[in-house]
């Protein structure tokens, strides 16, 4: 009862303050930054079996096989596209976007492996998202149907970056099918995985550990991506709270979002000071990887968020945030 309470008030207030950085993306140099036209004329080959392997060996990362990747780089392509038509109402790029995204919701058939799996979980956002850009002027009932079938993966259970990026597969996923009742349920258990795996200092014990072999939390390399994969947790938990304020569910008052903005300020400690980082050593993986302080940003003001803001260019963010003028300027 207390949660549908909070949920109540959370949707008022979102009926007066939500700022919309997602369905009003502004950008006037998206087209040529990200070079629009060139990938408009790029090529997919889908795949009928999703089969990854484990990421990860005894002595480093795997590359990933031809499906996985080609699997990775349609769901990007299909956002960029689709947030192109977003930006510039260019129709053209709207029906790649839908061309791909139906090419595959006719090809995918068997996502096999756990490892096929987690990776559903990990880049069918893109996809959901890239359709949610241009469904208004180009619906599609087959990708509709795939994302629907596609939640039968996901893995919200888990409390480590993997159950983060599942809580904006499962939301974006509830935003694409018009499920109520689904976006409702991530609306409480995107606080849930907050205040589970974030503790009180903003720290992700499971994350800062990760090393970059098959042994995932130990190994001479303990802690090596413990910032990459701090970043790559909370990344997607903050576009699903974006994506839960645009819709109805404005989160950003309560317990979890000062959990999330405590986790914001302390990683932007450590990507100013690396060696103060639990696990520093040498070689550090992934420091600068955070787009994401751009949207926490508008919520929170952590001065090392905002010195770190400064100092970097984002140029991995696959969400495109830092082109976007609402949170730049």
């Amino acid at each position: 009862m207390k949660t549908m309470i909070l949920l109540g008030l959370c949707f008022l207030s979102a009926l007066q303050a939500t700022q919309y950085f997602f369905r009003d993306f502004h950008s006037d140099d998206l087209e040529r930054a990200i070079h629009l036209r060139k990938k408009l004329k790029k090529e997919i080959h889908t795949c009928a079996q999703l089969n990854t392997l484990p990421h990860y060996t005894p002595t480093g990362e795997r590359k990933a096989d031809p499906c996985s990747a080609e699997f990775k780089r349609s769901a990007t392509l299909s956002y960029d596209l689709a947030l192109g038509f977003l930006t510039s109402g260019k129709q053209p790029y709207a029906q790649r976007a839908k061309e791909i995204l139906e090419q595959w919701a006719q090809s995918l058939e068997v996502v096999g492996s756990k490892e096929a799996k987690n990776l559903v979980n990990f880049y069918m956002p893109y996809m959901n998202m890239a359709y949610l850009f241009i469904r208004a002027k180009f619906p599609s009932p087959i990708f509709e149907r795939f994302s629907h079938n596609m939640l039968a993966y996901a893995r919200t259970n888990k409390d480590n970056n993997i159950g983060a990026w599942s809580v904006l597969f499962e939301l974006s996923g509830a935003l694409v099918t018009h499920d109520r009742d689904l976006l409702l349920r991530m609306a409480q258990q995107w606080q849930s995985w907050i205040l589970n795996a974030i503790d009180e200092n903003g720290v992700m014990a499971k994350e800062i550990v990760r090393s970059n072999t098959a042994n995932y939390n130990g190994g001479p390399t303990k802690g090596i991506k413990g910032i990459a994969y701090t970043h790559f947790a909370l990344k997607p938990i903050s576009i699903a709270g974006q994506l839960l304020a645009e819709n109805g569910f404005d989160l950003w008052h309560t317990h979890a979002a000062q959990k999330l903005f405590k986790a914001y300020d302390t990683t932007a400690r450590w990507v100013l000071n690396p060696k103060s980082f639990p696990y520093y050593q040498p070689n550090l993986i992934g420091i600068h990887h955070n787009a994401y302080f751009l949207l926490l940003n508008k919520y929170f003001k952590s001065l090392a968020g905002q010195e770190a803001i400064k100092q970097d260019h984002f140029k991995r963010d696959r969400f495109r945030l830092e082109f976007n003028h609402a949170l730049i300027f």
